[in-house]
């Protein structure tokens, strides 16, 4: 027996993945778009999730808000620091729970932080160079977290933004290589040499300790704020 009830804003490809996994490991109650009229079915549901599009994430997540629901959100929560920040302010005021994907901290790898890191993420695909930094680099900023939220950023350089993205940041102690590109026949995710590439069902874990309210959702707040404040802070270099 299913004892969360959900629902699920998003039909497209991952929208279908994530539909499988909440379906087994709860009573999922609808299936919707983000024009269709959901808002009235939510108050049936324990958890809305949403996996639209990027730039419709500010407005379904402030609607789901007011209407007091739980919310499992696809990263990134919105694309700037600003927004995030009102939408998990208006969610503790609400008194009701936000997370963000963090599909990558379920990996449970021990990533050594050295004073020189190289990370990379490769692959066959379409997009902009640009939109990798929401695609990729911002579940990869949540491993730097812990290590560098306490210092300040000296200096961030563009490598390259045109068949790639290549950028580099110094903190005050440590610095952070990013290379990520659309043009490689061979998947690659690495962090310092330590494979990130995995074939477990990291997504069912997340979602059910989600669900069972066993994960950290402050840490996830700040996790996810630190990530949008970075890519702010890079998009103005570009």
């Amino acid at each position: 027996m299913h004892s969360k009830s959900t629902g699920l804003v998003g039909n497209g490809k991952w929208g279908k993945i994530i539909q499988k996994k909440i379906s087994s490991i709860s009573k999922l109650h609808f299936i919707a778009n983000s024009k269709s009229k959901y808002l009235n079915k939510l108050d049936k549901i324990d958890w809305i999730f949403i996996a639209t599009p990027d730039h419709t994430h500010f407005n379904i997540v402030n609607k789901c808000i007011k209407k007091k629901v739980n919310i499992f959100c696809e990263k990134p929560l919105t694309k700037t620091y600003n927004e995030s920040l009102k939408l998990f302010q208006k969610a503790k005021k609400n008194k009701i729970l936000l997370y963000v994907d963090e599909i990558q901290s379920f990996l449970k790898k021990r990533i050594k932080i050295k004073k020189y890191n190289y990370i990379t993420r490769q692959k066959k695909s379409f997009g902009n160079p640009k939109d990798l930094l929401f695609r990729f680099a911002y579940h990869d900023f949540y491993y730097l977290y812990e290590k560098v939220k306490n210092e300040k950023i000296s200096n961030i350089k563009i490598i390259n933004i045109k068949d790639c993205l290549e950028f580099k940041i110094d903190f005050e102690k440590k610095t952070f290589h990013f290379y990520y590109s659309l043009n490689s026949e061979k998947r690659i995710h690495s962090f310092n040499s330590i494979n990130l590439l995995t074939k477990k069902d990291i997504l069912s874990k997340m979602i059910k300790d989600v669900l069972n309210e066993k994960v950290d959702f402050e840490n996830n707040k700040n996790k996810s704020l630190f990530a949008n404040k970075l890519i702010d802070r890079i998009i103005k270099k570009i």
